[in-house]
């Protein structure tokens, strides 16, 4: 399985799997076989994988066992008979940059909720998806799953039942860029913009770690209110189908 791109691979390996699903031979309740494996079968690497499995995921098609795998816990056609879930009401009724307000205010207070609570375990999982993002970025794989499992952990690290519920029930589809398609997700998502993510990850990573309730949570503030300051700016600039990426640099300087 080719591609030119990291995203269309990982979307022809979800409807790969998705196929599996609805067809056979996996039946609900089927462990998915290891990310080894289907990369393997697949022909692409475990990012990849990853990346495929968190979308199925989102639309629950997929449930994760700790410890244990991935799970199929229903079929494609029963996940579109079911009641819509948080994430699919949102998109009905809120756009790009509604869920990143919304993301502001969880995510900000979370981080402060993480520095205050994390245990020495909950704080190294942060670290660790921090780093795998960052090696992600420099090896030009996708980061997507990296990007979530680093909010996802800060919100485990908030040791509030709430936060991680709302993260598990809202999956990979949390991160807005995965509503952009063609040119305008290539714009967006650029690697100077995925860069400026590791520096502010870190910065993150480092307010939790010192315990430093308001430092985290500025320094989310600042990674989050950088992504909307870029995403309001390619929805004013698509009008005329063009944005420039210094231009929108500026506006995340003038964030900061």
């Amino acid at each position: 399985m080719n591609s030119k791109t990291g995203g269309s691979l990982t979307s022809r390996t979800a409807q790969a799997l998705r196929k599996r699903i609805s067809e056979g031979p996996i039946k609900v309740g089927d462990k998915l076989p290891t990310e080894k494996a289907l990369a393997a079968e697949f022909g692409v690497s475990r990012t990849v994988i990853r990346e495929a499995v968190a979308a199925l995921r989102a639309d629950g098609l997929l449930e994760a066992k700790h410890g244990v795998g991935y799970f199929v816990s229903q079929k494609e056609e029963q996940a579109a008979a079911a009641d819509p879930g948080m994430m699919t009401q949102l998109h009905f009724s809120a756009s790009m940059l509604d869920i990143l307000e919304l993301r502001m205010a969880v995510e900000t207070h979370a981080a402060g909720l993480a520095a205050a609570r994390k245990s020495w375990a909950q704080e190294g999982k942060i670290f660790a998806a921090a780093e795998k993002f960052a090696r992600a970025v420099a090896d030009g794989e996708p980061t997507e799953s990296w990007d979530w499992e680093f909010h996802k952990s800060i919100s485990e690290a908030t040791n509030n039942r709430a936060f991680i519920d709302f993260f598990d029930g809202i999956g990979l589809a949390i991160l807005p860029r995965r509503a952009l398609e063609g040119t305008k997700r290539n714009i967006l998502i650029t690697k100077s913009y995925l860069e400026k993510s590791v520096v502010e990850h870190r910065a993150v990573c480092e307010g939790i770690s010192r315990g430093d309730v308001e430092g985290a949570r500025e320094a989310m503030k600042v990674h989050l209110g950088g992504s909307e300051i870029r995403y309001r700016g390619l929805l004013t600039a698509s009008r005329g189908d063009m944005v420039s990426d210094a231009g929108i640099a500026s506006d995340w300087s003038a964030l900061k």
